[in-house]
């Protein structure tokens, strides 16, 4: 087992988890975390299936990264958890490792991460509970033709055109905006927006919390509802769109058809008369089958 007193650094450790269902873009997710300026302590894989796949492909990557890694993971429920999923990863690492302080960085497994992503979260998070960066959209062309032994030499990285930087200055000059008119109490306390493909927060945050609202299932209102609360706590934020890059690799979309307003759990996001710390998150998670782990060596 991995013991954080033995094999953790003595500095703050900067913990990289990784939601993910299938293997489609996994090698290309960490032929990405193997080129970080800083590399992250731990790399934890946390799944809503036990696909025995998915375990190779970490096995396999573990000696490339130079990192440890933890693959955790439970049967699925016949219904997405995301909620759930990343809750057993801040689990695993808070409760099975005994690591009490750190910060947890989200990646989803369609996500490369640029060359810099962990160094300016570490930094970013030095004086924010929590970083709210953004991602750039890859094309299916070119999302197809990313091969990860290209990416992992340098060979071959997605490009930020000129019209999605544009974007991201535009959406980082709202999020910033919205974020001075929060500290004014004139504006919605999950507003600026948690994506939570890449973003991240300190396992005190996490904790205060307790994590993940586990009653959101499916698609949807789960990182507001995260934000809402630790924006209701006094959570201090770091706007970060411009500076932390994060390719987001093409799929289908997973978002339902019909308005949002039509999805179940917008009605439990209306709802103010739920706690700060959730009822069902990290302590008293909502039932599941057998959460099962394996640490990797590099």
């Amino acid at each position: 087992m991995l013991s954080p007193e033995s094999d953790m650094p003595s500095r703050e450790p900067i913990i990289v988890y990784i939601v993910c269902h299938q293997t489609r873009y996994l090698d290309l997710v960490f032929a990405g975390l193997a080129r970080q300026t800083r590399r992250p302590d731990l790399i934890v894989t946390s799944c809503d299936v036990d696909n025995p796949d998915i375990g190779e492909v970490v096995r396999q990557w573990t000696p490339i990264v130079k990192t440890k890694m933890a693959w955790v993971r439970r049967p699925h429920h016949g219904i997405a958890r995301c909620s759930q999923v990343r809750n057993n990863a801040a689990r695993f690492v808070i409760d099975t490792l005994g690591i009490r302080d750190g910060r947890l960085i989200q990646l989803d497994g369609d996500i490369l991460a640029s060359d810099t992503l962990v160094e300016h979260h570490a930094a970013l998070g030095e004086h924010a509970d929590a970083v709210y960066p953004y991602r750039v959209d890859v094309s299916r062309e070119e999302s197809a033709s990313l091969d990860a032994q290209r990416v992992l030499v340098g060979d071959q990285m997605p490009t930020v055109s000129e019209d999605a930087r544009e974007k991201l200055a535009t959406r980082d000059r709202r999020y910033r905006r919205q974020l001075f008119m929060r500290k004014l109490r004139l504006g919605p306390l999950h507003k600026p927006k948690l994506l939570g493909c890449n973003w991240s927060g300190s396992i005190a945050l996490w904790r205060e919390l307790n994590g993940f609202d586990e009653h959101y299932q499916g698609w949807g209102y789960l990182d507001d509802e995260f934000a809402r609360r630790a924006a209701k706590v006094g959570a201090r934020c770091a706007v970060a769109v411009n500076d932390i890059i994060a390719f987001h690799l093409w799929h289908k979309t997973r978002q339902p058809d019909g308005p949002m307003t039509a999805n179940p759990n917008y009605q439990r996001f209306l709802r103010r008369d739920l706690p700060d710390r959730c009822e069902n998150g990290l302590a008293h998670p909502i039932p599941q089958h057998p959460v099962e782990y394996t640490i990797y060596e590099p």
